[in-house]
Parts: C-alpha cells; structure tokens; sequence
C-alpha cells in the first residue's frame, strides 16, 4: 500500500503525519520549529531528519517506502535565490526520497479550501497570506521578517504591540489601563524597566517567548481593556491588507472564499469586524478551514506523486488530523 508524508515546518513547532493511500493515518508527531531562516537550515534538516524517521519506525517502513513526501518549510521561497540551495541540501539529505518542497502557506491552503480556489490567510508566529485564482496563479503577500516589523498582524507582532504599550503607559506617554498591571503581575516585575531584563536578556528577544505574549492580550481583550482590544482592531486591518493584495492581483471568483489558520485566530472574535469592515468593498466569504494545513499537505503529496485524491482519502484525513 502507498504511503504519503507530509510535513508542516512553522516558527512554533514542526507537525508530521504519515498516512496511507486512503489517507488514514499510519504515524505521526511534533517536534521542534523549522523557519530555516531564523533556526538555520541545517537545524531544520535535523528536525527533519529524526520526524521522518520516527513515523517511518513507528509504521515499520524505510525512508524509500514513502511514496510522496510534501515538506512545507517555513521561510521557503520568500528568497528566491535561496531555492536551489535549500532544495539541494534538502535533496542530498534524504535521497531515497521523492520530496516536493513548498512553503508553509501552500499546504495550509491545499487542505483549507480542498482544492477550491481563494485565499488563505495565515496568522500564527508570524503571518502571510496566499492566494490560488481561476487562472490557477499563486499570488502571495506579507510574511516579511519580523526583525523589522514585518509580519504584520502576527503572534509577534501582537505581542510586541503589547511591550509597546506597556513602556508607553510606564513612562506617562499613555495612560494606564489593566494593561500595565496585567504585565507587571503576570511576569512579576518589580518595576516596570525589567520588562527590558526579561525580553532582552532572559528570553535574548526570542520570537516565540514574545509571539506568546498575544495570549495576554488575548485575556485582557476579554476584560474589555481598550488597548488590548485597539491592538486586535489593528491586526485586522493588517491582515485585511493582505487579502486586498492578494485579491487585486488576481483574478478570483465572487464571492471570494477566505480561510484562515494560526494560533492568532484563536481571537477571531475580536477582530473579526475590523477585517469585515476593512474588507467592505469585496464580496468575500470566511470558510472555516476543512483540514489543518498538515493534513493538506498529504493532498499535495498525493497529487505531486500523480496520484488521484479520492474522496475516501479527503473523509479520512479529517480524522488522521485529529492527532
């Protein structure tokens, strides 16, 4: 029987699913982040190196057995002429296999949307957005690094828009709102310049420890504290920036399907009125995604390997992402 490999590389963690031909999950498991250009290329193909051999031991098969692997490696593509250099390395690394390399956005729309054409909107670590019209173009927009404050309307981004406020509401730039108790308590600051100690010395300005701080405002949002939620009003402008970039590239079908992933939809709530009404004049509908982008980049091994996607295979996945 065939077997088909995907693997979702985010800034967060890497999520590996193995399954058969009928799309019923053999193997899986999460390791480490793998952006290969904040953890380095080759940390990543050690990532990849132990997940790929964990759930080929976990099904007792060899590396060679897998019939089509799809690698979605965050950071890929965003510099062209680094292509052929990941690609190669990648290939060198595990030559037995056939591997299709993509970025992290293809496969989250791959298994968003199964198949349909529209957009895709990420916002997790960090955030982009992709878009397949009914020319079958691939039309992309943000995901600039975050070291210059790309990544607009990301887990970072949003985090750092929370030390923003909170230096300001210190030094009497602003006035002080839950916010500025909120932070002092919650990482138990004895005055408010060690928040500089904490991200600058203690986390070294570590992107996921500062991606993780949009659960703060998250939870201050839902005490209705302004800044908090005048936070998430900006995100959703941000993002609603994406689609119209990618919308006005392309040529898409009306109503626009949008479907989105990331860890900072988990506060949809809160800004899901901003980006409705920074998106007011397309028509456009949100679509809950079908599968989570791991489980659609078995659609795309499946498809990269030739191979048909059966109905049977789309049910199934919907239960093999339940890991």
């Amino acid at each position: 029987m065939k077997r088909y490999l995907s693997v979702d590389c985010g800034g967060t963690k890497t999520a590996f699913l193995l399954c058969d031909e009928n799309g019923v999950a053999k193997a899986s498991c999460i390791l480490g982040p793998a952006n290969y250009m904040v953890n380095g290329i080759d940390a990543c193909i050690n990532i990849l190196k132990e997940g790929i051999d964990y759930v080929c031991s976990a099904d007792k098969i060899s590396r060679g057995d897998i019939t089509g692997t799809f690698i979605a490696l965050a950071g890929f593509k965003d510099i062209p002429d680094d292509v052929p250099r990941i690609t190669k390395m990648v290939e060198e690394a595990f030559p037995e296999m056939k591997i299709t390399l993509g970025n992290d956005t293809e496969n989250a729309l791959g298994g968003s949307l199964l198949g349909k054409r529209g957009i895709h909107l990420i916002a997790g670590t960090g955030a982009i957005g992709l878009g397949h019209d009914e020319n079958g173009d691939y039309i992309r927009s943000s995901g600039w690094h975050h070291l210059f404050g790309g990544d607009e309307g990301s887990g970072y981004w949003i985090g750092c828009r929370l030390i923003q406020h909170f230096t300001k509401q210190a030094d009497g730039r602003e006035e002080k709102t839950q916010l500025y108790d909120y932070v002092m308590e919650k990482y138990n600051l004895g005055c408010p310049e060690n928040i500089l100690e904490l991200v600058i010395n203690q986390w070294n300005g570590d992107r996921d420890k500062i991606a993780s701080m949009s659960l703060d405002v998250y939870e201050l949002a839902k005490k209705n504290d302004k800044v908090a939620l005048s936070i998430f009003e900006e995100a959703g402008k941000e993002l609603a920036m994406i689609v119209k970039s990618i919308y006005n590239q392309g040529d898409f079908q009306k109503p626009t399907l949008i479907s989105y992933s990331g860890g900072v939809f988990k506060s949809f709530d809160f800004f899901r009125v901003s980006i409705e009404e920074n998106l007011a004049e397309m028509e456009f509908q949100f679509v809950k995604p079908s599968l989570l982008p791991v489980a659609g980049g078995i659609i795309l091994a499946c498809e990269n390997a030739g191979d048909i996607v059966a109905e049977e295979m789309l049910q199934n996945l919907k239960e093999s992402q339940k890991f």
